[in-house]
């Protein structure tokens, strides 16, 4: 565990506490750069994979919680390296920090309200300064309850899901963001959830995105969910596959 999990392990038992060392933290930390050490590998080992199941063309990238966008910035850079072309990239984020837990997303105290705000602008100017080409992104602002709509698939043309990281901690925004991402994911998707762990250490189906995971799979029996791979620092991968 690295000394930054240890320390908000400790702090998150004292709210007030918690939310200012983090305000701070975040403040005094504004480089552009990733939250999560080991999404960006574990990005590159999802489109890798994707491109081996021969049987599956290539589709789109959807990440949910961009933060700052460096992790969406290393998905652009490792799908081009990887001769990738057709690939458009969506992110979708309120830009405003996380909403205010509620329900089971109570159970861990190391999120608050607000938390991980960066405004679209900083993010756009994040991801074009440092080379992606406009054409190939589209960033979607808003509460996933408000802004993952059915009319909001009319206003662009989404196609199938090849790579999704989930990097919105709750399992209230996993949840929604999965049910509006299912008539995208198909067999050969690989999905990663970015805070498997933040609400247990193992496998715990009534917490957070293990909970959303499992809901998903119950409301479509027609796909499994393979494990691959447990990234940092609180990862975990899967490609769907097919039951019939």
């Amino acid at each position: 565990m690295s000394f930054k999990s240890t320390v908000e392990n400790v702090l998150k038992h004292y709210p007030p506490l918690f939310r200012f060392s983090s305000h701070v933290y975040h403040k005094i930390n504004g480089s552009f750069r990733t939250l999560s050490p080991g999404a960006p590998e574990a990005i590159q080992k999802a489109f890798a994979l994707v491109q081996q199941e021969s049987e599956v063309p290539t589709g789109d990238y959807y990440e949910f919680g961009l933060f700052r966008g460096y992790t969406f910035l290393q998905a652009y850079n490792h799908s081009k390296s990887m001769g990738i072309s057709s690939t458009h990239f969506y992110g979708f984020d309120s830009f405003e920090g996380l909403p205010a837990a509620d329900g089971v997303d109570v159970a861990d105290g190391r999120f608050f309200e607000g938390q991980f705000a960066c405004s679209k602008e900083e993010v756009q100017n994040n991801l074009l300064g440092n080379g992606i080409e406009s054409k190939d992104i589209t960033l979607i602002k808003g509460f996933y309850e408000n802004s993952l709509t059915e009319d909001l698939r009319k206003q662009h043309e989404f196609k199938p899901a090849s790579v999704v990281l989930f990097d919105c901690d709750y399992y209230s925004s996993t949840r929604t963001a999965m049910l509006w991402m299912t008539p995208y994911i198909r067999t050969g998707t690989v999905l990663l959830f970015d805070d498997w762990f933040s609400y247990s250490e193992s496998d715990n189906k009534e917490l957070g995105q293990q909970k959303a995971l499992d809901e998903f799979l119950q409301e479509n029996p027609q796909f499994d969910a393979e494990p691959l791979w447990e990234f940092l620092n609180h990862g975990k991968g899967f490609i769907i596959r097919s039951k019939n």
